[in-house]
């Protein structure tokens, strides 16, 4: 297969023109100019820009409970449309913790995924970490760990042991940090007090409370001398970021992601969309969302994950402590950060963005530079942006399972026209051409 007619990134947001040549679902060469002979296939890429698949390490997908929510079909072909060609899918409800509960998502995933996927293991504890080099022979080096309720260890020696069997075995521990302590003394004193407005909810679980969970993860990686392989999810404030950097100072090499809500939404924002704005960590205020940009531009913020979570509207639309956690993002995740941050704000380069959408996402991951980087034996994994191609986004343009999205009317650019996964051009002028394609497994392989 020859794309010809593309701008390929050569400096921060320098481009500059060439051809693709694919074979075998890898980029075999790399051209200036080619003449279009001799191929099977030959994409003409207009002049658009070619990128990297987005790669997602943190999307929850198919929950075997939970499927009116969102399933492998639904979520991938929302994947497809942002431009996201591989995901990972994070365990929501039931616990990814042995043989049998990882077929099941592997066997959906096979069946009904559009883009490739891999399986995050988890919620990890004290009665499954003797699982861990057996999910590590399934593929599975990602594994999800909470330092709050309700899915957290029984006790912290149960999370240091958590943490000394992933990481000693070469796994990467990805760790929903919130401190119990504060989060549930604030619970307990909103309800207490009758308090159900929904700006509650976001009062109750605080910046320092994140920030707290950071520092204390870091200390227990220090004492068991982890440099690396400690991964904070959905970081939402300054405070928590601040955590990060003065872990790094001291020699421990967090990796952290932010998200497309928490780059976006403030708790401002809940006074007008309530329970639908209901998510974990919560929502801070527009200082904290400027110092998360920051963090995407200078590199103290590795990456951008979705963390998508959707519900029905009815499990939105009830009291604010029943009320549904998480929101559907994954579509719109990289339009949002390439509007935001590189085309509208300038806030990054667009060498920036493909760091934190797929090049940072694969080297956590252990699959760079299979993944994450167009070069000679990478997987033709590829996106064409479009940087001019905007449209105000509505529930009804976008292919979440759910029939509704906190970002209605948000007007977002740089979508991809085209998508190749795999060597397989599966999508073509935003048209799905491939009905029968579905995307790999991707096996992780433990780490040095």
């Amino acid at each position: 297969m020859l794309i010809k007619n593309i701008k390929l990134l050569t400096g921060s947001n320098e481009l500059t023109e060439a051809s693709l040549i694919i074979e075998d679902g890898k980029i075999a060469g790399i051209k200036k100019a080619t003449t279009p002979s001799n191929y099977d296939e030959v994409l003409d890429g207009g002049g658009l820009i070619a990128l990297p698949g987005g790669i997602d390490i943190h999307a929850h997908i198919h929950d075997p409970q939970y499927l009116h929510h969102e399933d492998f079909r639904s979520g991938s072909e929302a994947a497809l449309y942002g431009g996201v060609t591989t995901l990972f899918d994070m365990p929501l409800r039931v616990y990814v913790e042995d043989e049998k509960t990882f077929k099941i998502k592997y066997e959906a995933g096979l069946k009904d995924s559009l883009v490739n996927f891999g399986i995050i293991a988890g919620m990890m504890n004290e009665d499954n970490v003797s699982s861990v080099k057996l999910l590590q022979s399934l593929g599975i080096n990602l594994f999800k760990v909470f330092t709050c309720k309700p899915f957290r260890p029984r006790s912290d020696g149960g999370f240091t042991k958590v943490m000394s069997s992933v990481v000693g075995s070469g796994g990467v521990l990805i760790v929903h940090a919130e401190d119990d302590i504060i989060a549930e003394y604030l619970t307990v004193e909103f309800k207490s007090s009758g308090s159900n407005e929904p700006i509650s909810y976001h009062e109750s679980r605080p910046a320092l409370a994140e920030a707290i969970a950071i520092r204390r993860v870091a200390e227990v990686a220090k004492f068991l001398g982890f440099k690396k392989g400690v991964h904070i999810a959905h970081l939402s404030s300054a405070e928590g970021l601040r955590e990060v950097v003065r872990a790094r100072l001291e020699g421990v090499n967090l990796t952290v992601e932010t998200t497309p809500h928490h780059l976006y939404f403030t708790k401002e924002d809940v006074l007008r969309l309530g329970n639908y704005l209901k998510l974990a960590p919560t929502l801070k205020s527009r200082d904290d969302v400027r110092v998360l940009w920051e963090g995407l531009s200078s590199g103290s913020v590795d990456v951008v994950a979705s963390d998508n979570a959707p519900s029905t509207r009815s499990e939105k639309e009830v009291g604010t402590w029943d009320a549904w956690g998480g929101i559907p993002n994954l579509e719109v995740m990289l339009p949002l950060v390439f509007t935001l941050g590189v085309k509208k704000l300038s806030i990054m380069t667009l060498e920036r963005y493909v760091e934190v959408t797929s090049r940072n996402p694969a080297k956590i991951a252990g699959i760079y530079p299979r993944k994450g980087v167009l070069s000679i034996g990478s997987d033709a994994d590829i996106v064409l942006i479009d940087p001019n191609y905007c449209f105000n986004v509505t529930a009804d343009k976008l292919h979440h399972k759910v029939d509704w999205t906190p970002f209605e009317g948000l007007e977002l650019c740089g979508w991809p026209r085209h998508v190749i996964i795999n060597g397989q051009l599966v999508m073509r002028d935003r048209e799905v051409i491939l009905q029968n394609f579905r995307g790999s497994y991707v096996f992780l392989s433990p780490q040095a």
